[in-house]
């Protein structure tokens, strides 16, 4: 019994090392933006933030949608950008965890990276927390750039104007209450890609400059303009049925035409996948 303890309190003391963790953090600037909270207009806006001293040495990087976002050292954050649609969001740690978030347009969401104890190394757990939980986690933390461009909240993205903070302090919620100040109009939303939704109308009609999409051949599908949402969303779950990653990448797309592929585990690594439309089946299967 006594070795179980002993053993125990080494690892605590392990996880708990004075030296801290080196992560490349954001400009002051940029934390000082994002700790106003304001939401993106045609994006979600995603805050991760590790807001406890345990485990202080060891970096816990972080992903999404299988893209390295960067690490979060002891009380640090990262500020993500997403498209519209069903995302996942991994904490590699002794055991990764995953979870999954439903992203829509102009809202905001918090997840807390839990530090955990684990038997060689430090463990991690993901929450989603409400907004005043995530706030108070935010502003006690510092942020780390990100290393993903593609998620990077930009100078250039349209952000909603939020209207003041009330009289007695208390903060607002990302998106404003019916009963609050209007944000700033934007366009009736429709599908567009990947699960995500983009004004009817014209952005520069609005007076919102849009951040350029970016296509990447065999990138992801979610960051594709081209992918309209139903063909995405046909794709994510034929890989599902097949047990494969619902990380989709692109391999063509022209028109209504769509291919693409998910990575798989066992012996088959890769699933095809031919979509028209909504109507998605399987192409082919290959290893890796």
């Amino acid at each position: 019994m006594m070795r179980k303890y002993l053993a125990a309190a080494m690892i605590a003391a392990a996880i708990g090392m004075t030296g801290c963790a080196s992560v490349p953090m954001a400009a002051r600037s940029d934390d000082a933006a994002a700790k106003q909270f304001a939401p993106v207009a045609d994006k979600g806006t995603v805050y991760i933030y590790r807001d406890e001293i345990m485990g202080a040495a060891i970096k816990m990087p972080l992903l999404v949608d299988g893209i390295s976002i960067g690490d979060t050292g002891p009380k640090t954050y990262l500020e993500v950008a997403l498209p519209p649609g069903t995302h996942s969001v991994t904490s590699k740690t002794e055991k990764d965890v995953t979870i999954s978030l439903d992203v829509q347009a102009g809202k905001t969401y918090f997840i807390w990276q839990e530090v955990k104890m684990g038997m060689w190394a430090a463990r991690s757990q993901l929450h989603v927390v409400d907004q005043a939980k995530g706030k108070k986690g935010v502003l006690e933390c510092s942020m780390v750039r990100t290393s993903a461009d593609a998620f990077r909240v930009s100078g250039d993205q349209a952000r909603l104007v939020l209207p003041e903070a009330p009289a007695s302090g208390q903060a607002n919620d990302a998106v404003a209450p019916d009963t609050q100040q209007a944000p700033t109009p934007v366009a009736e939303a429709g599908p567009v890609s990947d699960g995500a939704t983009a004004p009817a109308n014209d952005a520069d009609a609005q007076g919102i400059s849009a951040a350029p999409a970016t296509v990447v051949p065999g990138g992801p599908a979610s960051l594709d303009p081209r992918v309209s949402v139903p063909m995405f969303r046909s794709a994510q779950d034929l890989a599902s049925v097949h047990q494969c990653d619902r990380l989709i990448r692109v391999e063509s797309v022209e028109g209504d035409h769509g291919r693409f592929f998910s990575t798989c585990p066992g012996a088959v690594a890769r699933l095809e996948i031919d979509c028209t439309g909504a109507q998605c089946s399987e192409a082919g299967k290959a290893n890796m």
